[in-house]
């Protein structure tokens, strides 16, 4: 094998692209997401910092910025999703931050309360035990994980397990949102006597006002004491009848209680003051639509829904009621439609008691009638599990009313909260953050690209190729990144992971021997020998390419049958260079394929004269001996086996060797070493095979 520190530019250097990336315009829209910011002077603080350090030469110190920054920027970004209502991007770039910042306590809890409201129950339950059991010293932020911990049981009907966390939340720190859910879950428990004391208590703590009764109502909607909501939403209308959502929450329980015409009435005569407060609200119009639709008015119902499709085209409420509607029409393709939007727009299967059971129900009766059996089973089989999960009562929405940013105005913030909202994306908010990642992203290319470098001074590549690979994520086309990432995997032996960024840079610095010398090299490495050829053709025979990247070209040519130009290749490299023992191997190897067994040999022993470690052409060499009948064959081979001991087949040629000589104990012991190696090999590839098909 060639010395690959013989190459220039070979030995790892690694491109620093400090730049003056002005954060100022960063910051500003950072601040504009709803206020929900860490301290943004500590944000460019720690970016210009690292820059700086690594100027001086203080790497070290360098680097502990930049992930500083890192932690900081991308819990940034992670909150803006999370308040955009964008669980999928949120949750990694949490991850991703506290990796930078492992011990970060407002991260931690930020992702708890995050995935809470987002949908993902089970993770909030495992992020906020991890934040009790690490941070038992603040009250305030420890009873927020309490109450983050007791919404999840709930969520997940572990109701008696969500009374104690919540009650554990109370007692640290006696707010609004803790004993709101504490409520909750009283009422979750059919505890009527327990959620009515609560509430008496808190309507003494914070106010006779009509957005707690707001509150309360909703609470009491989404129990089995709905006549309570009843009163509480009448309440909150004569303390105040234009308050937002209060004509559209004491509609939902007319409704809801009572299915003669007069409930039907008074709950269409409520949403239409509704409209009168709130004239582009989505779901008074689909309370409205699914009401006239009920009555068999299907143009005035079509009308209803579509204005609230074109309102909120994100929310499936409205699908779903077209969808009935079509049904019943015997409309089915638009029916068939409508359904299938539900189906895609439901994020949180729970939401408005498992209602999308309906959609599938319904679907799974058009596709039987056209004849589609199997995916009309599947539908119905969805049906039934979400049925039987409606008849459990699972109230679990009640705990995401309330917002758990720690606000002093959770009560309103309570009654302007609609629950089948939780999960639908905020597009304002989702273009702020977009805005936000897109200026920001720069920076953090750069932060990960500078870590890059200083991990590589370090010799560690494979860490530098990490950060590299993130840092394209961030800016595939950041100055100097793909050169970088090249240069590191190539210095640590990651062959294939250096050829598509060496790739990038050799087309976009076609001058650069050294570059072409890199990618050619790992190109040979993984067995691309055509494409070593081809990256190499331009600057074959100039001065400043170094032998042994001809060497590799030459071999190329050999490995793709174009053995009369790479002989005539390593030749003139031999006589240019007789010092390099690769190539005396290699054209022994060329010669021996052309018959010329003798020259073969006279190459091979050179070779080893050069280098007495080269195990390859002790291995050569003997197998000619062997295939001659040489009996010193043996010596070369016991040489080749000593320098490369887990070789199967230096210990397969021995083997033939012994037993030629009619050693025969010592021709077993090599069979028995080289089955021993076969099985560990097929072994660990099934190990291999195994943990690929486990990701």
């Amino acid at each position: 094998m060639v010395d690959i520190a013989s190459i220039p530019g070979a030995i790892m250097y690694v491109q620093s692209t400090l730049r003056s990336t002005c954060l100022i315009l960063i910051l500003i829209s950072a601040a504009a997401l709803n206020g929900q910011t860490r301290d943004n002077g500590s944000l460019q603080q720690y970016y210009n910092h690292a820059q700086e350090l690594q100027r001086t030469g203080k790497l070290s110190e360098a680097a502990e910025q930049y992930r500083a920054f890192l932690a900081d920027a991308l819990g940034e970004l992670a909150m803006g999703y999370g308040l955009a209502k964008d669980y999928t991007d949120a949750a990694p770039l949490f991850d991703e931050a506290l990796t930078f910042e492992p011990n970060s306590m407002s991260l931690l809890l930020d992702y708890a309360q995050m995935a809470l409201v987002l949908g993902n129950p089970d993770h909030a339950k495992t992020l906020a035990s991890e934040f009790i059991q690490k941070y038992p010293g603040d009250r305030e932020e420890l009873a927020q994980a309490h109450q983050v911990l007791g919404r999840a049981f709930l969520k997940l009907d572990r109701d008696q397990e969500a009374r104690k966390e919540l009650e554990a939340a109370v007692a640290l720190d006696p707010t609004f949102p803790n004993g709101y859910d504490l409520a909750v879950a009283c009422l979750d428990l059919e505890d009527e006597k327990c959620a009515a004391q609560i509430f008496n208590e808190m309507e003494k703590s914070f106010g006779d006002t009509p957005e707690i009764h707001m509150a309360f109502g909703h609470a009491y909607a989404e129990s089995d004491f709905q006549s309570q909501a009843l009163t509480e939403f009448k309440r909150t209308i004569e303390e105040n009848p234009r308050l937002p959502g209060a004509h559209y929450s004491l509609a939902t329980i007319l409704i809801a209680t009572g299915g003669d015409e007069s409930h039907m009435e008074s709950a269409e005569a409520e949403l239409k003051k509704e409209l009168a407060i709130s004239p582009n609200d989505a779901m008074t119009y689909a309370a409205l639509g699914k009401i006239a639709a009920n009555r068999n008015h299907y143009p005035e119902a079509e009308t209803y829904l579509k204005k609230a499709v074109a309102l909120a085209p994100q929310s499936p409420d409205a699908y779903l009621y077209l969808g009935q509607m079509y049904f019943n029409m015997n409309r089915n393709d638009e029916a068939e439609t409508a359904l299938h939007q539900c189906i895609r727009l439901t994020t949180d299967v729970s939401r408005n008691r498992y209602q999308v059971q309906n959609a599938h129900f319904l679907l799974g009766r058009i596709l039987m009638q056209k004849g589609q059996t199997e995916a009309a089973h599947a539908e119905m089989k969805t049906a039934r599990e979400l049925a039987n999960k409606t008849l459990s009562q699972d109230k679990s929405k009640l705990a995401a009313l309330i917002d758990t940013s720690g606000s002093q105005d959770l009560q309103a913030s309570a009654a302007e909260t609609d629950v089948s909202h939780a999960t639908t994306a905020d597009p304002v908010a989702l273009r702020k953050v977009e805005v936000l990642k897109a200026q920001v992203g720069s920076a953090i290319a750069d932060s990960y690209n500078n870590l890059g470098a200083i991990t590589a001074t370090n010799s560690d590549y494979a860490g530098a190729v990490a950060y590299f690979k993130r840092a394209a994520v961030w800016n595939p086309s950041l100055d100097g990144l793909d050169y970088n990432w090249g240069r590191a995997a190539f210095a640590g032996s990651q062959f294939a992971d250096a050829i598509s960024p060496l790739s990038r840079y050799v087309k976009t610095h076609p001058d650069d021997t050294g570059g072409r010398s890199v990618l050619a090299i790992s190109q040979f490495m993984t067995g691309d020998y055509h494409g070593c050829i081809e990256t190499l053709q331009p600057v074959i025979g100039k001065a400043d390419l170094v032998p042994q990247v001809e060497y590799y070209y030459a071999e190329s040519m050999i490995s793709t049958g174009q053995i009369d130009s790479g002989m005539r290749q390593l030749e003139l490299l031999e006589k240019l260079h007789p010092e390099i023992p690769d190539l005396h191997r290699s054209l022994g190897e060329a010669l021996e394929q052309q018959g010329q067994e003798q020259k073969a040999l006279e190459e091979f022993q050179t070779a080893v004269q050069l280098n007495p470690r080269d195990a390859e052409s002790y291995y050569d060499l003997g197998k000619m001996k062997l295939d001659s009948g040489d009996p010193t064959a043996i010596q070369e081979l016991e040489m080749a086996v000593r320098l490369l001991p887990d070789s199967l087949r230096f210990h397969q040629e021995l083997a033939d060797a012994y037993t030629a000589a009619h050693r025969s104990a010592d021709a077993r012991k090599e069979i028995e070493t080289g089955n021993m190696l076969r099985t560990r090999t097929q072994n660990g590839a099934a190990t291999n095979q195994n943990v690929t098909h486990e990701q």
